[in-house]
């Protein structure tokens, strides 16, 4: 077969699931719930709509869900057409297997959940620089929000610098001051009002996270032997990891995000950016660190922190209670700052398994992560079983995934020789 007629293959395949793909979600989506979100937009009627969905990215964009456009054009009692772009967000039922394990966790209901039960109560008395982007669909296998790109926001290297950093820190100091008003307001930890919003998931709990996971520390320890580390370190110290999912006894909590790594935040072109956080599936009620531990360790690298960590650290901290300030939140309600510094110290080991379990999946380019995320096998045995073969060939192919795996580890193994030493969460 000539390489024109593959090609010509590969594109009726493509459209034939994509027809498909669009056929279904149009089966969950009425074309009646759609003209609602519209007369929502643009706040008056419209005479009709007409819409189409496609895939977002030839990418992958994240790893419980799947992607789309929506396109929707409205026909104005003036026969007037406005075209209005939408993210719309599904289970990634293309891949059953996939579908199965964020059904099984609930994910897609923890996001579900956030943003028709938590959001209302976060955003009732903040008057604040937004943090997240505006949902206007809930439903329990979708979920349909403001087309972002579209506004000017936009991903960036998997590797940020010093302003992606503080526009960062600042919406996350953002999200975390709209929970500490919302519980000054109600009187009442928003874990005890509402348990059910909250991700119980850590690294050791639920279906199949323990073979994703050793999947991880596999990867970890078979790179480590080629660094010359013992693997057996490596191994001890990722079996502390779940010290960092627990609710506080001693510091201050709040809603946090959860899953800052590089793919979650978006930025506009203003100088300097203004950041919004993406994905709520993994929303947690923890320490303020630990928000602000795992996206140093998810974002960053090991210099940067060396040189910028206590300053962006503060630059956290004076946002989070310049906001506190703004909504009449007084100094004795105001966590202190040894919160975070002590915090950050306590969080920091877990933080670093973490980037260390993720790296291998979200640092790997999006095409070739689509292309074994997108085949049921490949998936299963990159997901659940031997990771280790697909990072090794990459780390050769790609310097720069394999310096961020091998300086991860190389870290780790430091913090592993000295563990009976670090502080543990309280």
């Amino acid at each position: 077969m000539s390489n024109t007629a593959i090609r010509r293959k590969e594109h009726l395949e493509t459209e034939t699931a994509n027809v498909v793909e669009n056929n279904v979600i149009r089966k969950w989506l009425s074309l009646e719930e759609v003209k609602k979100i519209v007369r929502n937009v643009l706040n008056y009627e419209v005479d009709s709509i007409e819409y189409n969905i496609r895939p977002y990215s030839d990418g992958k964009l994240g790893y419980l869900g799947s992607h789309y456009r929506l396109t929707v054009t409205a026909t104005t009692r003036k026969k007037k057409k406005v075209t209005l772009p939408f993210f719309l967000k599904t289970l990634p039922y293309e891949i059953p297997v996939q579908v199965e394990y964020v059904i099984n966790l609930g994910f897609f209901k923890v996001e579900t959940m956030f943003y028709s039960t938590l959001m209302p109560i976060l955003c009732e008395e903040y008057r604040g620089e937004p943090w997240a982007p505006v949902c206007y669909k809930m439903k329990e296998n979708l979920l349909i929000f403001e087309e972002l790109n579209g506004k000017g926001y936009t991903m960036r290297d998997k590797l940020f610098n010093k302003t992606l950093v503080r526009a960062s820190l600042s919406t996350i100091a953002h999200l975390h001051a709209a929970s500490l008003i919302a519980e000054a307001r109600l009187g009442s930890p928003l874990n005890r009002l509402y348990p059910d919003v909250f991700s119980k998931r850590n690294f050791d709990k639920g279906y199949r996270v323990r073979e994703w996971f050793d999947a991880g520390v596999d990867v970890a320890t078979t790179v480590a032997e080629r660094l010359g580390h013992n693997p057996d370190l490596i191994r001890a110290a990722c079996e502390q990891v779940n010290n960092i999912f627990k609710t506080s006894c001693t510091k201050t909590n709040v809603v946090s995000h959860g899953d800052l790594w590089g793919n979650n935040l978006m930025f506009n072109n203003d100088v300097p950016p203004k950041c919004l956080l993406v994905d709520y599936q993994l929303t947690k009620y923890l320490p303020l660190a630990f928000d602000v531990s795992q996206f140093f360790y998810l974002c960053t690298d090991r210099s940067f922190r060396e040189t910028w960590e206590s300053a962006m650290l503060r630059h956290y901290y004076e946002i989070l209670c310049e906001t506190l300030d703004a909504h009449g939140i007084g100094l004795m309600q105001r966590p202190a700052w040894s919160e975070v510094v002590d915090g950050m110290e306590e969080q920091r080991l877990g933080s670093l398994i973490t980037a260390i379990i993720y790296f291998p999946t979200v640092l790997m380019d999006e095409k070739l992560n689509a292309q074994i995320m997108s085949d049921p096998t490949s998936y299963n045995e990159f997901t659940f079983q031997n990771r280790t073969k697909f990072v090794l060939s990459v780390m050769e192919k790609d310097s720069v995934y394999g310096r961020r795996i091998s300086e991860a580890v190389d870290e780790l193994a430091s913090l592993a020789s000295r563990l009976d030493q670090l502080p543990q969460p309280s």
